[in-house]
């Protein structure tokens, strides 16, 4: 058997990549991979050893220079410890995901996998973490100090919604694309851009809700004052 007979290995990376931005690992065989990329199945475990070592380097091979490449933006414009804008910083953080690509079906691909991330199970993707948690701990600590009033948690809190956002509206652009009538196209990443960071700034910058007490939380004292008070009727009293 040749090493690499016509491009076999490359066929059966491009196939996990695109059956992976559409479906979750469970729902992907060997075989399915193998019948996309006209190979006989065995070769999938010739080249890369199974399909969660195929998982993730289809998934490194998106994950790691969007990493990268936000690090490097976030280093710009924190050099020498300064305290960076809010939308600089989200501009690291959201540009290398939304760039990646050089085609439009490519980019599309690119941005399915990043989203499909969050959908997949920590047993699956426990592998990939480690990279991505030293970006996401790099971007909390610079919006820390760019907004003093939030709290780390708040952030954490904050930036999770955030990649909510983003991801859920690059993985089902359909939606809003439907819904106003082809006038929004999340998949016009430039104008994705221009939407996502004046919402996202936003919302970091509101008041942190642990240091303020919300009408919820206070309805909530309310009730809980109520349950706990004396009964009346109980008591022997008058109602």
């Amino acid at each position: 058997m040749k090493k690499n007979p016509e491009g076999a290995r490359d066929r059966i990376f491009r196939a996990a990549e695109e059956l992976f931005s559409r479906k979750r690992f469970r729902e992907v065989s060997v075989r399915d991979i193998a019948s996309q990329a006209g190979v006989h199945f065995a070769l999938v475990g010739y080249y890369f050893g199974g399909k969660q070592a195929l998982f993730d380097e289809v998934f490194r091979s998106h994950v790691d220079p969007v990493v990268e490449e936000g690090l490097r933006e976030l280093e710009a414009v924190t050099r020498g410890g300064r305290t960076a804008a809010v939308e600089e910083i989200l501009r690291a953080w959201i540009l290398p995901c939304l760039r990646q690509g050089d085609t439009p079906a490519g980019r599309a691909i690119h941005l399915r996998i990043i989203a499909n991330l969050s959908h997949e199970r920590w047993e699956y993707t426990h592998a990939l973490a480690g990279n991505m948690n030293r970006s996401h701990r790099a971007f909390i600590r610079a919006l820390r100090r760019s907004l003093p009033h939030l709290s780390e948690r708040t952030v954490m809190w904050r930036l999770h919604f955030m990649a909510g956002a983003l991801f859920f509206g690059v993985r089902q652009p359909a939606s809003l694309t439907v819904l106003s009538g082809g006038r929004c196209d999340p998949e016009d990443l430039e104008a994705t851009f221009e939407q996502i960071l004046p919402y996202a700034a936003a919302g970091l910058r509101a008041p942190d809700p642990a240091g303020t007490e919300t009408g919820e939380r206070k309805r909530r004292k309310a009730g809980s004052k109520g349950k706990t008070g004396r009964n009346p009727a109980k008591q022997g009293e008058k109602p």
